[in-house]
């Protein structure tokens, strides 16, 4: 495993030309051993398993999130993936939020998503950052994703890491998106890691076919102050609460859902 941790170092860093190659293992703090990635994986991907239990989702999607979440821990630190790469309980946080609207269109509260991620089927994942959600909702359906970000050593790790799970039919665009940068060909578009609204919508206008869905994940403040707003060229579709685990802490979300008129 360490000749594949090392070769993954040489991966990003010839993409980027920043990132060092010198150690295979997580950074962390003076005096704080960085516990083992493997092990960081397999409780990730158990945890994952146990709260998906109903979704259908197969071994292949669990043994990719535990590659994944390898991946987290050995690079998180390095390239300010997330605030707590070493932590399973945190990193399982993020899947299990990316997954919500899988969950959501099970119980029956989004059912309209359900189509979307079908086979043939395109889907825009906006700000892909450390790839929530875009690359775990990729590993847990058959449409063809294309993950923007346009950090260029977060393109890089995405690239990467998506050719590591297998996901051969996903595209990583490495620019700064405008709604000049589309067509209206995608299903639908989403985005996890909110900056300008009007970019969101501006750009999900652009990319969406008529009757494709933008898709929000919020707070429930930012979904209420959505809810309580028209979007040009949009109709509100869904506007959905619900809450996680995230450690000790019981965390309020929101899946905001918009259909393109």
């Amino acid at each position: 495993m360490a000749e594949r941790y090392n070769s993954l170092a040489s991966q990003v860093s010839r993409e980027t030309g920043r990132v060092s190659t010198s150690s295979r293992r997580p950074s962390t703090t003076a005096g704080r051993r960085p516990r083992d990635p493997e092990e960081i994986g397999s409780e990730v991907s158990r945890l994952v398993e146990e709260d998906s239990a109903g979704l259908g989702l197969s071994a292949a999607f669990f043994s990719r999130m535990r590659m994944y979440a390898i991946l987290l821990a050995v690079w998180g630190d390095k390239m300010s993936l997330t605030a707590r790469p070493q932590d399973p309980a945190d990193l399982a946080f993020h899947i299990i939020d990316s997954l919500k609207p899988l969950a959501l269109a099970a119980t029956g509260d989004l059912t309209m998503l359900s189509g979307s991620l079908q086979a043939g089927k395109e889907v825009l994942d906006l700000g892909s950052g450390a790839g929530f959600p875009g690359l775990v909702l990729a590993s847990a359906s058959r449409a063809h994703f294309t993950l923007c970000e346009s950090r260029r050593k977060r393109t890089s790790f995405l690239t990467v890491t998506a050719e590591e799970l297998g996901l051969f039919d996903l595209t990583v665009k490495g620019t700064h998106v405008t709604p000049a940068s589309f067509t209206p060909t995608c299903d639908l578009v989403t985005t996890r890691a909110l900056g300008d609204a009007g970019n969101f919508h501006g750009v999900a206008r652009a990319a969406l076919r008529h009757g494709g869905y933008a898709m929000l994940y919020a707070s429930p403040r930012q979904a209420a102050d959505f809810a309580a707003q028209r979007i040009s060229g949009f109709d509100l579709a869904a506007s959905v609460p619900y809450e996680l685990s995230r450690g000790k802490e019981v965390v309020q979300r929101a899946i905001v859902l918009w259909r393109k008129a």
